[in-house]
């Protein structure tokens, strides 16, 4: 699994893909700027069809919100409904 590091910056999310290269008798990562999505449900999509492992940098992403539910009318609105 290839690591992708992400954060946001100016309310936009930046990604970085992790590339590791051989040094001697030891190895150093080396970063390439790529475009991600700019949500979190798109980014954890990105990321698992093209087998990132997201390591954050900075303040999290909180999971999108759930759907709201839908609203039962009261007596009184469902009266005016009809």
């Amino acid at each position: 699994m290839k690591c992708l590091i992400v954060y946001q910056a100016g309310g936009k999310l930046f990604g970085s893909e992790v590339g590791w290269k051989r040094s001697g008798s030891g190895s150093y990562r080396e970063t390439t700027p790529i475009t991600v999505p700019q949500t979190r449900d798109e980014l954890d999509k990105f990321a698992q069809e093209y087998g990132y492992s997201v390591e954050w940098r900075g303040p999290e992403l909180p999971a999108s919100p759930p759907p709201a539910p839908h609203a039962t009318p009261t007596p009184e609105t469902a009266a005016s409904l009809t």
